[in-house]
């Protein structure tokens, strides 16, 4: 019992835990998050290493010696809002199941989640258009104006030809056009038809992933503060994190 106490204390010594969370995470919707487990020993691997979590455990059956090795687990977090998961406990009945050790490992891991997206059904207070008429964007495409004269490369289509410009350079150049887009859409958060602030911000996320699926550049308006429109996806979880923040301390 004391060689296997010994042993079991031993085999939980050094061990180490990163939770890496996705960039998108949900109000009551599972997420699938990995949890990488590094044994810092240099002579000895870690055997039969359970790694909980917000309840949900991964298994590492063997991490060689400084070594690591990762797993997933669904989680599921509840409330919106800046989060942080401060700690995780590992344990294992190494070696002859006699005990179960268990031990505490700080785990810094701050996360967002964001309002549970609900339908809102077109023409539902979706917000204001910030501009009307066409708007260019920086895409490529086949109408709107020339925004760059480059090579020809053989797919492109001839009617993108430059043939006063090929001929002044012997070569073949075409030119690139900018991709007309929708007019850029403002959702007026404060003005969704939800019966709460939750319901309003769930309509909102669910508008900024609809918008941004559909091509289309979206903003957030909360009183007189505004988000103006974009469309990449760096802006689009911006706006999700605004509405998963907003009225928190």
């Amino acid at each position: 019992m004391a060689v296997s106490g010994f042993l079991g204390w031993l085999n939980l010594r050094n061990v180490g835990v990163t939770v890496i969370f996705p960039d998108e995470i949900y109000d009551g919707k599972e997420t699938l998050v990995t949890i990488r487990l590094v044994n810092r020993k240099p002579l000895l691997p870690a055997f039969l290493l359970r790694v909980e979590v917000s309840g949900r455990e991964a298994l590492f059956p063997l991490v060689e010696r400084a070594g690591a090795d990762s797993d997933c687990v669904m989680l599921t977090f509840h409330g919106r809002g800046a989060k942080l998961l401060e700690k995780a406990t590992v344990f294992s009945p190494f070696p002859i199941n006699f005990f179960v050790r268990r031990r505490s490992v700080a785990v810094v891991a701050p996360f967002t989640v964001f309002p549970a997206p609900r339908e809102c059904l077109p023409g539902g207070g979706a917000g204001k258009k910030e501009a009307r008429g066409e708007d260019f964007s920086r895409r490529k495409g086949f109408g709107g104006e020339v925004t760059a004269i480059r090579d020809y490369t053989g797919s492109d289509p001839l009617k993108l030809i430059h043939w006063r410009l090929s001929a002044r350079h012997g070569e073949l150049k075409v030119k690139e056009m900018a991709a007309p887009s929708e007019d850029p859409l403002v959702i007026d958060v404060l003005s969704l038809p939800g019966g709460a602030l939750e319901e309003n911000l769930s309509l909102a996320a669910y508008l900024v992933n609809r918008a941004v699926r559909a091509n289309r550049p979206v903003g957030l308006k909360f009183g007189a503060r505004i988000v103006r429109p974009d469309l990449t996806r760096t802006h689009r979880l911006r706006l999700l994190t605004e509405l998963a923040v907003y009225g928190a301390r």
